[in-house]
């Protein structure tokens, strides 16, 4: 196997003990942990093949959570077979006011990827389920209109003295990094599509391999690089959507060294992705339920906190189905992350969010087990801190199936991940829950796609 010693000096200053840099100076190189190497079973990220089997076994059970599943799959609006794509050549996620009037087609463009990612995951998925040929065309269509489209993101001669388009050049905006949020969607819709090369050809699965290993892992890979004196200094939200990018990248290429980045990082990066930085605080639930893990984005708000968690989720699902189970690793600290957050965004009645005032929640924010932290560029006395009264706790987002069916199956006890489960019903995806960025930064689809009896 090839071994990219530039990914592991780069990105990691590896201690087998925490997550801290190594001395300046040093290689430590005896200390770092083998490098693994993955039997990648095609389709073998978010679903298997032993998952759609499953769900397909189920599909013939009237008002069951996957028949519902499935109904709620087919009106989202991004499941018709005549979706038509809006591939970009060139993607920017930008601030309006430095950039809009300098690029005023490429500023922010990114939507069109996102409704495109949400829309190849749920043709592809309705391929699969219901065999609806029509679907999987669709899916393949937008596959194929990336590939031969998409040449890069917007990147700039010098942002300090030259800011004119350079394909080669510095990443114009730092917002551009987190256009990888939905990259690995669509990455996952084309694991699903190339189960069947008459429909996704290989020399079309070949060519979308080669847009998002030219595209999107350089930025990626780059970030998490973290290249800054202060390693920390991002939310945990980008440093996930970075390896959710790259592990996805890596399976669907059967790229070694890309899933040993992102899964390595998980473990060892000098970052907030390493899950010592994304959970740095444990504390027993007063309630009695177990351990409670306070996130790095608990003290910001909970829009980021309950983004953080459906971002682990598909991390961790990724990983998992290629032989590497995180949801275990270190005690199930994944578990205890989204335990946390569960429980402190509970709605006391799911049907009634018009206000975020503390007492329409089941728990109260003053009683609330937090420990307060900081860095070189932020500081998060409380929870919710950076976010006034408070106003984006009780975020509905999609992801909780998943974690919940995940800890189920090894008969282990999710209780507020459960509750704000049920509390939401039967999970949608991309055009369920608004038409901005939240609505699109998770697929979804969770009740249909990971219940387990």
């Amino acid at each position: 196997m090839r071994t990219k010693i530039y990914i592991l000096s780069t990105m990691l200053a590896l201690n087998l003990s925490a997550c801290t840099d190594i001395e300046d100076g040093t290689t430590d190189i005896d200390s770092w942990p083998a490098i693994n190497e993955y039997t990648l079973n095609h389709p073998c990220m978010l679903h298997t093949d032993a998952d759609f089997t499953y769900v397909k076994s189920k599909l013939t059970q009237s008002q069951s959570p996957w028949s519902e599943g499935l109904a709620k799959l087919k009106d989202s609006g991004y499941s018709n077979s005549n979706y038509t794509p809006e591939a970009q050549e060139i993607l920017g996620r930008m601030d309006k006011t430095n950039w809009s009037a300098a690029f005023p087609d490429w500023w922010n463009n990114y939507t069109y990827f996102y409704e495109d990612a949400a829309a190849a995951y749920q043709l592809a998925l309705r391929w699969k389920l219901e065999n609806d040929l029509a679907c999987g065309q669709a899916a393949v269509r937008i596959l194929n209109e990336w590939a031969t489209t998409c040449k890069g993101l917007v990147r700039v001669k010098s942002l300090a003295n030259d800011r004119t388009y350079d394909p080669n050049g510095e990443i114009a905006d730092p917002n551009e990094y987190l256009i990888s949020i939905n990259v690995h969607q669509i990455v996952n819709a084309a694991e699903i599509m190339r189960t069947d090369e008459t429909l996704f050809k290989k020399d079309e699965l070949a060519a979308f391999q080669t847009m998002v290993k030219n595209v999107f892992y350089p930025a990626a890979s780059d970030f998490l690089a973290h290249k800054e004196s202060c390693k920390q200094h991002s939310w945990l939200n980008w440093d996930l959507a970075q390896m959710t990018s790259i592990l996805s990248i890596g399976i669907l290429c059967d790229d070694q060294d890309m899933i040993n980045e992102a899964i390595l990082y998980f473990k060892y990066g000098v970052g907030n992705g390493c899950i010592d930085n994304a959970v740095p605080f444990l504390h027993q639930d007063p309630d009695g339920h177990g351990m409670l893990g306070q996130g790095q984005e608990s003290g910001r708000d909970q829009g980021h906190a309950t983004l953080c968690v459906s971002l682990m989720g598909a991390f961790c699902q990724m990983a998992y189905n290629i032989g590497e189970d995180l949801f275990a690793y270190d005690g199930n600290k994944v578990l205890a992350m989204a335990e946390y957050t569960a429980k402190y965004n509970l709605w006391k009645d799911f049907d009634d969010t018009s206000s975020t005032s503390d007492e329409k929640f089941a728990y109260r924010k003053k009683d609330f087990p937090y420990t307060y932290y900081e860095n070189c560029s932020w500081q998060c006395p409380e929870l919710s801190s950076q976010e006034e009264n408070d106003k984006s706790r009780g975020e509905i987002r999609p992801c909780w199936a998943l974690i919940y069916n995940h800890y189920k199956t090894k008969g282990l006890d999710a209780y507020y991940t459960k509750q704000f489960m049920d509390g939401m019903g039967v999970e949608g995806g991309g055009g369920h829950y608004g038409g901005t960025s939240g609505g699109f930064d998770q697929l979804g689809f969770g009740t249909l796609m990971y219940t387990r009896e």
